[in-house]
């Protein structure tokens, strides 16, 4: 079982032949004052309802994680020094989300790829292969792309206060499903503030594309639905982008991505329960 835990949802998944469909799926709303229960609380009635009874759990969160628990986690304070779901009696795993998401995406790289995943949702994450290896840095918390300080006329910004999905609905005034509805309506106001955080969001991917000279850089996120969006980001980060170092790579969005960073936490979970080595650079 998968649970991809973030800003605004999390998403419990449970994969096996056993299933009808090979897998079934929950989403409930998380927010700022989500607690460790809550979670705990929607799992379980989650695994109650349909009878399951896991064989191994991956975790995924928005923080920087630590030793098995949770260090920080910016979108979801209350989440600090939680171990993930440790009580079920089966292998279980505690990973940074985008880690997750990285995870399931190298399953179908070459092993000596250098890659980047970006996700885009309330905030901004990111992590790297190079030449199939993890960057981890030194505490293992590589990959903090959403910190990344942006110049502005209003003084320096963080990218999540800039690109972030969380950072359009504040500057906007208005959820989610409104600013949908205002983009497709032809709002110049909600249109230009989309624009402005997609061409942020493709200058910090121009960045990754320079810095790391990837062959490959995937993207995933809700915020890339807002419309024109990902088309500004993606103009920008060729734009700005050396010319070689982007004939070279190939940027895109990741197929299926709703359920990558849960299809990852299992991917880890399984590699767990089986043993294998691989799995350790990823936590």
């Amino acid at each position: 079982m998968g649970v991809d835990v973030g800003g605004t949802k999390v998403l419990m998944l449970a994969a096996g032949r056993e299933l009808s469909g090979g897998k079934v799926t929950r989403r409930v709303e998380t927010g700022s004052e989500t607690t460790p229960g809550d979670l705990e609380k929607a799992v379980e009635e989650f695994l109650v309802d349909h009878g399951l009874e896991p064989t191994a759990l991956g975790v995924a969160v928005p923080g920087l994680v630590e030793n098995g628990r949770v260090r920080v986690s910016d979108v979801l304070p209350h989440l600090g020094g939680w171990g993930g779901l440790e009580d079920y009696g089966v292998p279980s795993l505690l990973v940074n989300d985008i880690r997750g998401a990285l995870a399931q995406e190298s399953a179908t790289l070459p092993r000596s790829s250098t890659a980047a995943v970006v996700v885009c949702g309330t905030a901004v994450g990111s992590a790297y292969l190079s030449e199939g290896r993890v960057i981890r840095g030194v505490r293992g918390w590589a990959g903090e792309i959403g910190s990344l300080p942006m110049a502005t006329p209003q003084g320096v910004r963080r990218l999540d206060e800039l690109a972030g999905g969380g950072a359009i609905v504040r500057a906007a005034g208005m959820p989610p499903e409104l600013i949908h509805t205002a983009l497709a309506e032809g709002d110049r106001r909600v249109q230009d503030l989309v624009r402005a955080a997609g061409e942020t969001f493709g200058l910090a991917l121009a960045s990754l594309v320079n810095v790391l000279n990837p062959d490959v850089v995937r993207v995933a996120g809700g915020t890339l639905e807002y419309r024109g969006y990902w088309d500004v980001a993606l103009t920008a980060a060729q734009e700005y982008s050396l010319p070689e170092l982007w004939h070279d790579c190939t940027v895109a969005r990741i197929e299926d991505p709703g359920l990558v960073v849960a299809r990852g936490a299992i991917r880890l979970a399984t590699a767990v329960l089986d043993d294998q080595a691989w799995v350790h650079q990823y936590v």
